[in-house]
């Protein structure tokens, strides 16, 4: 097996593209892998996918806002494999609908849905983590957490939260083998995003990145596996950006 044989993984969101693409790329490197999502149906079908590469899946249906929802999700979690190694927070969502016209409930809801749940997963992973002395935790931002993005002010603000609450939590427990980081993607080709936009909104909007492309959610999985391998354990704290040069510093 792979780099992370015998490791345990909890992915958010993994019913989905970029979420789903993780958790095949961590099943083919041998990790047990825990499918995390609101949608039963995704779930199950992620996780069958994942059986059939010859990889141990347990799906669960988890409201990655409600705390007590991720609670079972991580005491299941430990019934099973009795640790956890990795989690990777995927699960989130944007309206789009400009300042003006938003009720608090929308706001609320798109923050809950993308900051609210990195902190409530990530915190309750952190005592079996810290116990083993041993952790890695990886959130997924957005470049439109360092670009803004009219009409979508809610997400790229709880993205921008992301990317500092990774570096906070990552200071925390420094010293206590736990690393965290955060992946920032550009504009991805799920089959959610790409079904906002008609054929030439998409060409138009793809033709504005240097790459003149979309990244495939296969493209985004490697940045996360590299972020929990052991060899990369010098590394935390950080955002790391793949946008196909969408954003440069």
């Amino acid at each position: 097996m792979g780099s992370l044989k015998d490791k345990t993984a909890i992915i958010t969101g993994a019913g989905g593209g970029i979420g789903g693409a993780i958790a095949d790329c961590f099943a083919r490197e041998g990790a047990n892998v825990v499918i995390a999502d609101i949608d039963s149906e995704t779930a199950k079908a992620r996780a069958a996918r994942i059986s059939a590469l010859g990889a141990a899946a347990l799906a669960m249906v988890v409201d990655v806002t409600e705390k007590k929802s991720v609670q079972h999700m991580v005491q299941s979690t430990l019934e099973r494999w009795s640790r956890i190694d990795i989690l990777v927070n995927v699960a989130g969502g944007a309206q789009i609908k400009p300042v003006i016209d938003m009720d608090e409930s929308d706001w609320d809801h798109i923050i809950d849905m993308n900051l609210k749940s990195v902190f409530l997963c990530s915190q309750a992973v952190l005592p079996p983590m810290l116990k083993q002395h041993y952790g890695k935790i990886v959130s997924i931002s957005s470049i439109y957490g360092f670009t803004g993005n009219a009409t979508r002010a809610s997400y790229a603000a709880a993205k921008a939260g992301v990317a500092v609450f990774t570096k906070s939590l990552a200071l925390e427990v420094v010293t206590d083998g736990v690393n965290v980081n955060a992946i920032a993607p550009g504009r991805v080709a799920t089959e959610r995003v790409r079904g906002h936009y008609s054929e030439s909104e998409w060409a138009e909007r793809v033709a504005a990145i240097p790459m003149r492309r979309a990244a495939t959610p296969e493209e985004i999985a490697p940045t996360a596996l590299f972020l929990v391998k052991d060899e990369n354990s010098y590394i935390t704290g950080q955002t790391i950006h793949v946008n196909g040069a969408w954003l440069n510093y």
